[in-house]
């Protein structure tokens, strides 16, 4: 039988492969001297205030994040978030598997003294709303650029995606009653469901879904929503600007938000090295940024969106008494 650390390190070698192949391919189709010349010719001061959108994108989705335990999202502490959001996201780049989010709702679990599926359930209302956002993105792109046909393709799997998702969540918060009442009655005929206490876990899930039942509420969490994408967007932006890239740049913002969110969707090379770039290097490339240029973007951009989150999510490991593995061992385990 292949053990758990094996099939991680033959992950592991198999991102890296990614991850430096994509590199040299786009290394291939670019000047190393103009590729240094336009990474020596960025204003450091628009990549600073970059930097501090990064910030803000953080400390928004944290708020966000506490307003989703509505009506007891006052109790919570905001710090107990940031920490789990930054670790969850440095599991996310470093780890071969998508532990993030599991390991945000232990976190918070275990800091705030809450049930870790009523923390499940709130992180899927979150990936609901970010879903919702990047599809209108996709929508507004549709009339901004002529764009390509997996795009076209993609956008519809993720409508019928959130649809699938915003049904389920619907369900559960109008018929939460009637639907546990059902997996309880099943759980008496059936005893394995029985040991696997199936009906209070679906009601702590439900739980974390029940702030989608206040109409107010639901207008500040998709106010939250637009704060969070514009932030993204204007990072993109002013990276551009940094570079002085001549491109419609709210067009050009938009497109690489969502070619990085759908590429990095899927675990890929460690810290999502060479991957990272190599979307930036084609997203600019198909709305015709020289390569070398375009490259340097991916560079840039990779500085000022990854390495501080891996860094401050490291830092909340250290002051968490944590390692990457071992908190990856004890969600698994949990």
């Amino acid at each position: 039988m292949i053990s758990r650390t094996t099939v991680h390190r033959a992950s592991l070698a198999i991102g890296l492969a990614l991850g430096l192949l994509l590199l040299i391919l786009a290394f291939r189709v670019v000047d190393p001297s103009s590729l240094v010349a336009a990474l020596a010719n960025t204003d450091p001061g628009l990549v600073t205030l970059a930097l501090l959108t990064v910030a803000a994108t953080v400390v928004a989705k944290a708020l966000r994040w506490r307003l989703l335990y509505y009506p007891a999202h006052g109790n919570l502490r905001l710090s107990s978030l940031l920490s789990a959001i930054l670790i969850g996201q440095t599991m996310n780049f470093l780890l071969p598997i998508r532990v993030g989010e599991l390991a945000r709702a232990f976190l918070v679990g275990e800091a705030e003294r809450l049930s870790k599926l009523l923390a499940l359930g709130t992180i899927m209302v979150e990936k609901l709303l970010d879903g919702l956002m990047l599809l209108l993105i996709v929508g507004l792109l549709f009339l901004l650029m002529p764009v390509p046909d997996w795009l076209r393709i993609a956008g519809v799997t993720m409508g019928l995606t959130l649809g699938g998702l915003l049904a389920t969540i619907l369900l559960l918060t109008s018929q939460r009653e009637k639907i546990l009442g059902a997996v309880g009655r099943l759980g008496e005929l059936t005893p394995f469901l029985e040991r696997l206490d199936l009906r209070q876990r679906l009601a702590a899930l439900a739980d974390g879904l029940s702030s989608l039942r206040d109409g107010a509420v639901n207008v500040r969490l998709l106010a939250w929503s637009l704060c969070i994408s514009f932030l993204a967007a204007s990072t993109n932006y002013l990276t551009l600007v940094a570079l002085r890239i001549e491109v419609p740049l709210l067009t050009a913002s938009l497109f690489v938000l969502v070619v990085l969110h759908l590429g990095l969707a899927v675990p890929s090379s460690p810290a999502r090295i060479g991957v990272f770039q190599f979307l930036c290097f084609l997203s600019l490339s198909f709305l015709g940024v020289e390569g070398s240029l375009a490259l340097a973007y991916g560079f840039v951009l990779y500085a000022i969106v990854v390495l501080p989150v891996i860094l401050a999510g490291i830092l909340c490991l250290w002051k968490g008494n944590l390692t990457l593995y071992r908190l990856a061992r004890q969600v698994e385990d949990s």
